[in-house]
């Protein structure tokens, strides 16, 4: 289930670690326990750092093959609100992994002003996001609910591997990943990232993400670029060289780029991944003297008395701006037909690759007949029982 390699990793990231973390099991008896115990006795076992004893259960947890994540804080047991229903390999083997490092300590991957915001939540979030091990878009969505419970007390994650709780996607009808539920009640399904899970946040609970008066000002940007696909990234480092201030403000860096899985056309590259590349970008912005804004919104452009401009940001920051660059690229385009916004995740799915599974045995159409919808149809032909193109 894990090889040595992986186990040689966690235990040289644990090294990140400011404080010790413990794994505690859920009770019960299931055919995957004897799997989950094993996986977690042979990462507890890299480091001193990770602490795990299989007999300790907690009959609060939602299965036998569920466990929590505990930080140990100034020599208490304080519990982080993230749980793991599955045995979190594949993809979301990563979301295991800064899961155990940032209830470790370790500096979380959010930007400040989000941070704020999540804190200021009061009411209880009781987040259950159902992934599948294949899924490439998944993890990001698991790591950011995983941080807002490190946050705030009053949230909490459960990673749902849907494969193993087929009773419990059925009788909530998910036919597509991620698909997150919110105290018990659907919220978010199918292409959704970090910035989408904070609007939709501030859709449903506008009192709670008022703009906060804390919110920290930038001083006066020479150029603010909206957007981190490549043209975005692009220019942020053109300016950035010619010794202006810069400011990006981006939902994720590498935007439509990152959902891709082989990039084999980028010249002197002869093979890569959305993800890698993405990672390259942010490492390339790095170099730079920029500041960036990742997971934020721009809520509204405003144009200042000297004729200049302001931007606000779905945190309540806002700051001023001598120029903008829109680089807001592509989206992932809808047919616009009644239906179609209330079945995504229920039927309607953007990604062959990731909710394909979900369809074996049925017949499917694919809207769509260039080189995307092609790709997608060779991939469904082998899963599902015909494909209309």
């Amino acid at each position: 289930m894990i090889d040595q390699s992986l186990l040689d990793a966690v235990k040289s990231y644990s090294a990140n670690m400011t404080r010790p973390i413990s794994f505690v099991l859920g009770s019960g008896e299931h055919s995957k326990r004897a799997e989950l115990i094993d996986f977690l006795t042979k990462i507890a076992g890299t480091t001193d750092k990770i602490h795990f004893d299989a007999q300790a259960n907690d009959d609060s947890l939602p299965s036998p093959i569920s466990f929590k994540v505990i930080s140990h804080i100034d020599g208490a047991l304080t519990d982080t609100g993230i749980v793991f229903s599955g045995i979190p390999g594949g993809h979301e083997f990563t979301s295991l992994i800064l899961a155990i490092l940032q209830a470790g300590g370790h500096t979380l991957k959010l930007d400040e002003g989000i941070q704020k915001l999540i804190k200021r939540f009061n009411k209880p979030l009781q987040f259950q996001t159902y992934v599948s091990l294949s899924c490439h878009s998944c993890p990001e969505v698991v790591q950011a609910l995983n941080q807002f419970a490190l946050l705030n007390d009053d949230i909490s994650n459960e990673m749902i591997d849907g494969a193993l709780f087929q009773e419990q996607v059925d009788a909530n009808n998910i036919q597509g990943v991620p698909a997150v539920f919110l105290n018990g009640k659907p919220f978010a399904n199918g292409l959704i990232d970090t910035a989408k899970l904070i609007e939709k946040l501030q859709e449903q609970f506008p009192d709670l993400l008022a703009e906060a008066d804390d919110a920290e000002q930038l001083e006066q940007q020479d150029v603010t670029i909206i957007g981190a696909g490549p043209a975005g990234v692009a220019a942020a480092i053109y300016t950035a060289r010619k010794g202006l201030k810069v400011t990006m403000v981006a939902d994720r860096i590498g935007g439509q780029v990152k959902d891709t899985q082989d990039i084999e056309n980028l010249i002197s590259v002869p093979l890569t991944t959305g993800g890698e590349l993405s990672a390259n970008f942010e490492t390339h912005l790095r170099e730079y003297n920029i500041t960036l804004k990742e997971h934020v919104s721009v809520k509204e452009i405003s144009e200042t008395a000297d004729e200049n401009y302001r931007i606000h940001l779905n945190t309540g920051e806002t700051f001023e701006t001598r120029s903008i660059i829109l680089a807001t690229g592509a989206q992932w385009r809808k047919l616009g037909v009644a239906g179609e916004e209330e079945n995504i995740g229920k039927g309607v799915a953007f990604c062959a690759h990731c909710d394909g599974p979900f369809f074996k045995g049925k017949d499917i159409a694919v809207v769509g007949g260039g080189n995307s919808g092609i790709e997608a149809a060779l991939d469904l032909a082998g899963i599902v029982k015909h494909v209309t193109v």
